[in-house]
């Protein structure tokens, strides 16, 4: 199986995001090898969630979730409030610990909270010094000098990064940082990587598509 998440992060309206959808509805053919999650931003997900639900092999995800599971805490998005909604939720992303300050702590509370509600957390390390939880099944890497930046990582790096991260069998080990069309061959050729996480080049359904049916 190769997972392709796709990861709106700060991008798109709601017009935007019903284009988006009819143009890869159009363009999607569904296949038993391949898996496609979307991220948008949260106040996507519900049309999401309605305009994909009946595309096979097709999931709505979050960016990420909040550290407090329900309460008085103005603005969060919790792992509740997703119940229904997401199968799938990024975790620690580089730009959350950059911008946000997330921590390590934070990162594992979230952690507890998606996999309490059934979400399943895709954990985004950078590099060796960052340790997933117990338990993580996802683990995407993530170089920084990578993501948005179009110098993507050679597939030779990324596998030898993953043998650093000690990644076993039991997890599936993503690779995201300036992903496209025209590189994808190159990473699908070794059967070492089992997924991509896909910024920019998700934004357009038509690149996206063409991505995914390289698998």
């Amino acid at each position: 199986m190769k997972y392709f998440i796709a990861n709106w992060k700060a991008n798109k309206n709601y017009q935007a995001t019903i284009d988006w959808v009819k143009v890869f509805k159009k363009l999607y053919r569904p296949k038993q090898n391949v898996r496609v999650i979307v991220c948008p931003p949260f106040p996507f997900v519900p049309d999401l969630k309605k305009e994909l639900k009946y595309l096979e092999n097709v999931y709505v995800g979050s960016q990420t979730i909040s550290s407090f599971e329900k309460g008085s805490f103005t603005g969060e998005v919790t792992a509740l409030s997703l119940v229904g909604l997401v199968s799938y939720a990024i975790i620690g992303h580089s730009e959350r610990r950059k911008n946000f300050s997330e921590k390590d702590d934070d990162l594992a509370i979230k952690v507890i909270l998606a996999k309490k509600y059934a979400i399943e957390p895709i954990y985004c390390i950078r590099d060796e010094k960052d340790q997933s939880p117990k338990g993580v099944r996802f683990v995407a890497y993530e170089p920084v000098a990578a993501i948005g930046t179009g110098q993507n990582e050679s597939p030779e790096k990324v596998v030898e990064m993953k043998k650093k991260l000690k990644i076993t069998k039991e997890n599936i080990f993503i690779y995201g940082g300036s992903v496209n069309e025209k590189n994808i061959k190159d990473y699908l050729k070794t059967e070492n990587i089992d997924g991509f996480l896909i910024g920019g080049a998700s934004l357009d359904p038509e690149r996206f598509v063409r991505i995914t049916n390289q698998a």
